[in-house]
């Protein structure tokens, strides 16, 4: 992990798969855009990768942006972006990305834990009932796979929920697409820092706050002249 008096876009090359940002960048989104997260895994998986051309369909506050032009500036890249989300007229839900990619980043809602818009239906966050939401999530999800190049990866930031006292995995329903998502190569667990729910009191709580994210990493792997689908295992069954 970069030391705080480094240069924020210098590639951190311990990296392992636990990380931990407790101090964001503020050069890259708005801190104060809810359910906002920094930019450093992106900016990480970017340079591991040697991504040329990204893509963020759920760009919020254009955190990934404000990355991906900082080592343009930086390093005199010429890395290309396309983000969009559908604040901004583009919904995944119906359109296919402009383009294709050799890394697609995504951090969609973790369903209803934060409310991104007021009543919209094609916003995942609306989403009344888990199954729904996961419908949803899952065909997302499948069109930032085929908008990859050969090759390509699919970098997921996702957290599971908890719901009067059950546990939602969104992360199992996640990784059941594997096969339709290309193939799994990396599992990042991230630690939580700076969330709303930090300074709210839960008295004696039988189960333990949710402190982490995950981060899930599929590449699509050329076969003939598109992309290696794989059977998708099955890790559990999904709640409903």
């Amino acid at each position: 992990m970069n030391k705080p008096n480094e240069n924020p876009y210098l590639e951190d090359q311990a990296m392992t798969s636990i990380v931990s940002y407790p101090t964001r960048c503020p050069e890259w989104g708005d801190y104060n855009f809810h359910g906002n997260c920094g930019g450093e895994l992106f900016k990480e998986l970017i340079l591991r990768y040697r991504a040329q051309n990204i893509a963020d369909p759920m760009m919020g506050s254009g955190t990934t942006r404000d990355v991906v032009n900082g080592l343009n500036r930086t390093f005199n890249k010429n890395l290309q972006y396309w983000g969009s989300d559908l604040n901004a007229g583009f919904d995944l839900l119906t359109d296919p990305l402009p383009g294709r990619f050799d890394f697609v980043w995504i951090h969609p809602p973790y369903w209803n834990i934060i409310r991104y818009s007021d009543g919209n239906p094609q916003d995942l966050s609306q989403a009344e009932h888990y199954d729904d939401f996961r419908e949803k999530l899952s065909l997302c999800l499948r069109r930032c796979f085929a908008a990859l190049l050969p090759g390509g990866r699919l970098a997921v930031l996702i957290g599971d929920v908890r719901r009067t006292g059950r546990y939602f995995p969104i992360v199992r329903d996640v990784l059941n697409l594997e096969g339709e998502l290309g193939l799994l190569r990396s599992i990042i667990i991230k630690e939580q820092h700076n969330c709303r729910s930090d300074g709210k009191s839960y008295g004696h709580m039988e189960d333990v706050p949710i402190k982490h994210e995950y981060c899930l990493i599929f590449q699509a792997l050329p076969v003939g002249d598109g992309i290696k689908s794989y059977p998708a295992p099955r890790y559990a069954n999904a709640p409903t």
